[in-house]
């Protein structure tokens, strides 16, 4: 899926509500971020409409367009050297359009099927607009936006998984997925979209010290609002069935045992209670993969 991205006058309103210091580091962060979202910009583009966002006061009292045009003016004055270049090298990774803000939002943000989405990306909530289709800044709000329209518009396995791996960047995703999770993917691609979300986002946080691994999960699974609890296998003898064997740092296949599973509960299509759908999981380990979460088996129960 293309996503089609707008900076507009609009993204920047409301720094007046913000101190130098704050706006200083917005800009910077999201201007690294823009440049994760340009490493894939055969499946993302950025748009701005110069003439739109020129006149919009930036910082202080100065305009988007002296950051562009009088940048030397800019640094006589004090201005820090590296907002300055941030805001460049966003607008620089950005496409020049014509396209104005009502235009966006009468006709291109209801322009949503499998091949195509719009978005916004602003500093600050637009109103007016589904919260679904803005990024507030931040590569959060990037991933947030690309997994809501990956859990509607799934297409096919390799797809799906191939977007995952793109948009999940704290897991990491056994091969096997590519065919188990072809058990489950017409009934749940948003239930499997949502619980990858809870892993990434928010399990490392869940590691608390002094907590055993039952008691992890356990908080784990109140914090991301979980259908059921994330458990341990019960029965010892069974744990070669859901054991996969992983690359390490050494070149070596190595041998983990994805014990901790979630149970997707609920279906996408008709929400009907089944706990036959898994996500088997291993914590990470600092060998493998850069200590990324695991994830050893998308599809039925093991």
């Amino acid at each position: 899926m293309k996503a089609h991205l707008y900076i507009l006058a609009e993204s920047f309103k409301n720094n007046s509500n913000l101190n130098n210091r704050e706006i200083e580091e917005k800009i910077k962060r999201l201007s690294e971020d823009v440049k994760l979202i340009h490493q894939y910009k055969e499946t993302n583009t950025l748009y701005t409409n110069y003439e739109e966002i020129y006149p919009q006061i930036f910082y202080s009292h100065y305009t988007v367009e002296e950051f562009i045009c009088n940048p030397q003016v800019l640094k006589k004055n004090g201005i820090d050297r590296d907002v300055i270049n941030a805001l460049q090298s966003i607008l620089e990774k950005s496409e020049k359009t014509k396209i104005t803000f009502h235009e966006i939002k009468e006709n291109l943000l209801s322009w949503i099927d499998e091949n195509h989405c719009h978005g916004l990306i602003a500093f600050h909530r637009i109103d007016g607009f589904d919260d679904d289709l803005q990024i507030i800044y931040g590569i959060d709000g990037w991933y947030k936006f690309r997994r809501h329209f990956l859990g509607k518009y799934p297409k096919d396995v390799n797809f799906y998984i191939d977007e995952c791996i793109k948009y999940f960047p704290k897991l990491f995703f056994h091969e096997r997925n590519r065919q188990t999770i072809k058990s489950i993917f017409d009934d749940c691609p948003r239930k499997i979209i949502y619980h990858l979300s809870a892993l990434n986002d928010i399990f490392k946080d869940c590691i608390k010290d002094r907590l055993n691994r039952t008691e992890i999960l356990n908080h784990f699974s109140i914090q991301a609002k979980l259908d059921e609890k994330a458990s341990l296998e019960g029965d010892a003898k069974r744990k070669a069935e859901f054991t996969f064997q992983f690359l390490n740092d050494s070149g070596v296949k190595e041998d983990v045992c994805c014990e901790p599973h979630l149970k997707l509960c609920y279906s996408d299509v008709d929400k009907s209670y089944s706990n036959d759908r898994r996500i088997y999981f291993h914590e990470g380990k600092p060998n493998i993969q850069n200590g990324r979460i695991l994830i050893g088996h998308i599809g039925t129960h093991l």
